[in-house]
């Protein structure tokens, strides 16, 4: 509904009746599936809902994938696995979806086999593989195939951990991934370096020697005393902020690869974890750069349950006072009522802020939003699970007070926040001075009870 005025837009707020619904389909904030294979192709239904390139890597081991993010960024495409010597039926089903006319193997033929290639080519593909006798080789050939960089990262090529925390990055700023060993430079990095005036060297002197360090153009190290404390090396020296990060095991490659694609995409960042709990650089790089989403890689094998609680706990920052008082108010309402209080709920309040915005930037008043649909389209949409649902708007309103006045003076709006079987709540906040209505206040509530 187009809104014409301030007089019949605060009224409508009065008049809105709430909403109640049962799902059957969950929905999650972990991309994960029974195997590595089909948590990449998870990954890349997340991300892609079409792509013309895939990149295609050994899915048992790491070394000819580790420096690919950055080519598949250039491809806005997604790395996807497979087996060495027969293509996982997965990805070959996930390359159909995507209608990938072009697909790029990193490696050699030990590492993905011609029969693979085959396959691929069957498919309709056109296929290029870049793959060198050694995986120093293979990052040499992927950073010809990129544009040209004065930057270059340079990391440990025997483990992954440096490599895939730093991989987005390079991805976003065009740096081409090179890799050595801990004591020499191998030719093909040396070869690759040509026009480079500038290295980036993660990890300590244990992984890549002073030595080589010092043969590098400008070099400039960043470490920790561990791999999680290098990941929090790598944000604070360069000044990496985001408001959401994929979260993925460290003692396994292959969630951390393929999501580097899509954390590349999204400009964001992986961060690595151990499979039972937050190691304090994690939290530490959660609570200063104000981190608020995070997605789950894998299982919970590769990060329990008990892990995510603990990163939950860590992504707690304080409320806007607004936000904060409308939820105080809201609650002491319900303990009037001898209710327990609603849990405030993060990714249901950025739903609920979205929608206030929306609300502003199509300007109507309704439960049904022009672009999301309904309330519960829109928590679908956004990954929201629940039993049951309900939702509150408003618009016009400065004051906490008076605008939890109002819904508790409205049925609808006071049935909602007094129901007992609602459990989790969202606030949503939207402020526009220049609003053609003149409301200039978008408040939106969302109830649920998890499932």
């Amino acid at each position: 509904m187009k809104m014409h005025s301030a007089k019949i837009c605060v009224l409508l707020t009065f008049l809105f009746i709430f909403f109640t619904a049962t799902i059957t389909e969950a929905a999650t904030h972990r991309l994960y599936g029974s195997n590595r294979y089909e948590t990449a192709v998870e990954i890349s239904r997340s991300g892609w809902d079409a792509a013309h390139t895939v990149l295609i890597a050994r899915g048992d081991d790491f070394p000819d994938a580790l420096a690919g993010t950055p080519l598949a960024y250039q491809h806005d495409a997604p790395i996807l696995l497979t087996q060495p010597n027969s293509l996982n039926p997965l990805t070959a089903a996930e390359v159909d979806r995507l209608g990938a006319k072009k697909a790029i193997i990193l490696g050699g033929y030990a590492a993905v086999s011609q029969a693979v290639e085959d396959q691929l080519t069957n498919m309709g593909l056109t296929v290029e593989r870049i793959g060198g006798t050694n995986r120093y080789e293979t990052a040499q050939l992927i950073a010809e195939n990129m544009p040209s960089s004065n930057t270059a990262i340079i990391a440990y090529g025997q483990d992954f951990p440096d490599a895939l925390s730093i991989a987005s990055y390079a991805a976003i700023n065009g740096y081409p991934i090179l890799l050595s060993t801990t004591d020499s430079l191998p030719s093909a990095t040396q070869s690759a370096l040509t026009g480079i005036s500038n290295t980036i060297v993660i990890g300590g002197s244990r992984v890549i020697s002073n030595s080589v360090l010092s043969s590098l153009p400008e070099p400039q190290r960043i470490a920790g005393s561990s791999r999680f404390e290098t990941v929090e090396q790598i944000f604070q020296t360069l000044d990496i902020s985001t408001d959401k990060a994929y979260i993925a095991t460290a003692l396994n490659f292959a969630d951390a690869l393929t999501g580097s694609a899509l954390a590349a995409k999204e400009h964001t960042a992986i961060l690595l974890v151990q499979p039972e709990q937050i190691p304090q650089s994690i939290q530490t790089i959660v609570n200063d750069t104000g981190i608020t989403k995070f997605t789950i890689l894998g299982g919970e094998k590769a990060v329990s349950a008990n892990a995510v609680n603990l990163l939950a706990s860590a992504l707690n920052p304080p409320l806007p006072e607004r936000i904060q008082r409308v939820f105080d108010l809201t609650n002491l309402e319900r303990e009037k009522h001898g209710l327990a209080p609603l849990q405030y709920h993060a990714e249901l309040s950025e739903v609920a802020e979205i929608k206030s915005k929306d609300m502003y930037d199509n300007q109507y008043f309704d439960h049904n939003s022009p672009i999301y649909g309904s309330p519960f389209d829109m928590m679908s949409h956004y990954g929201i699970s629940y039993t049951r649902a309900a939702e509150n708007l408003a618009a016009g309103f400065l004051s906490p007070q008076t605008l939890v006045n109002a819904w508790m003076n409205s049925p609808g709006h006071r049935a909602n926040i007094l129901n007992p079987n609602l459990t989790h709540i969202g606030i949503g906040y939207y402020y526009n001075a220049n609003d053609p209505s003149n409301l200039r206040h978008y408040w939106t509530q969302m109830f649920i009870a998890p499932q």
